[in-house]
């Protein structure tokens, strides 16, 4: 998704939204810390909905004559659904993501019944030390989907949420999909040849990952709206040296880690693959 406007709650977009309705043109609005934002759902559009909002604003631009007009209280929408319906629309991996460790979670009663998902652990080699089929190639990534306890799931599914609704809709969905599972697939390895043992899991190396990889962006597209506080780095990298120090037969660090490095190296190839082509 693209951002097109973000202007203050207290401008009335109705008139806009009849507009660009009459107009075809495909739109989503959300609220963000006292601001509504008009997404777009590729950057065309978004310089379009921009157009059409200038043009608006300097009364060359009015809603057509009988043109229906939303309800104010729909705009910001507070509702939970709706909540849920913007969330979808704007970080549809994410939510996934997040459904899916709610539903394994549930399935294998917050990790203590590990036979229910013994199928999503860490593939044992065989033998030449490869896998043994197609679906050992998916457990590579299904560990990140495990996690053990009710502060684990919350703790990571909650940064899951913060840091993807900033990614996926500034990558675009596919993009963020392929480095949401080149990150699980790098931290599960790492964790895997660092301790020898398949019983892991967690979206931890995950999170780590997606702080990775906006750090190393930010630091080369300064000017780009993904970026994160430099003292909310600093203190998950404290955190990661803390929680090997101090717990490291409780924490996947290796895991941990390694979804760092990984997003980094992600975060550097997009960058640079972003401003080549801008």
């Amino acid at each position: 998704m693209h951002r097109a406007v973000s202007v203050s709650a207290s401008l009335d977009l109705r008139p806009l939204v009849a507009i660009l309705s009459a107009h075809g043109v495909p739109h989503h609005i959300t609220e963000e810390s006292g601001k509504l934002v008009v997404w777009a759902r590729s950057e065309p559009e978004a310089e379009l909905i921009s157009e059409y909002f200038d043009a608006w604003q300097q009364g060359r631009l009015q809603p057509p004559e009988g043109a229906a007009i939303a309800p104010s209280e729909l705009l910001p929408v507070k509702g939970m659904l709706q909540n849920l319906v913007n969330a979808a629309w704007l970080a549809p991996v994410t939510v996934i993501l997040i459904a899916a460790c709610l539903v394994v979670a549930v399935i294998s009663n917050l990790g203590a019944d590990a036979y229910a998902v013994r199928g999503l652990f860490f593939p044992e080699l065989n033998q030449s030390g490869g896998l043994s089929g197609p679906l050992s190639v998916l457990q590579l990534f299904t560990p990140a989907l495990l996690h053990f306890g009710a502060v684990h799931l919350i703790f990571n599914t909650l940064w899951l949420w913060y840091f993807g609704r900033v990614m996926e809709p500034e990558l675009r969905s596919w993009r963020y999909l392929l480095i949401m599972v080149w990150m699980a697939v790098a931290g599960n390895v790492a964790q895997y040849m660092w301790t020898g043992a398949s019983n892991f899991g967690g979206m931890s190396g995950v999170v780590y990952g997606q702080l990775g990889f906006i750090w190393v962006w930010q630091s080369l597209l300064p000017n780009s709206q993904l970026r994160l506080p430099l003292g909310m780095i600093m203190l998950f990298l404290v955190a990661l040296v803390l929680m090997e120090v101090l717990a490291s037969g409780y924490i996947a660090s290796a895991a941990h880690a390694g979804g760092l490095v990984s997003g980094m190296l992600a975060g550097a190839l997009a960058a640079l693959i972003y401003r080549s082509t801008r």
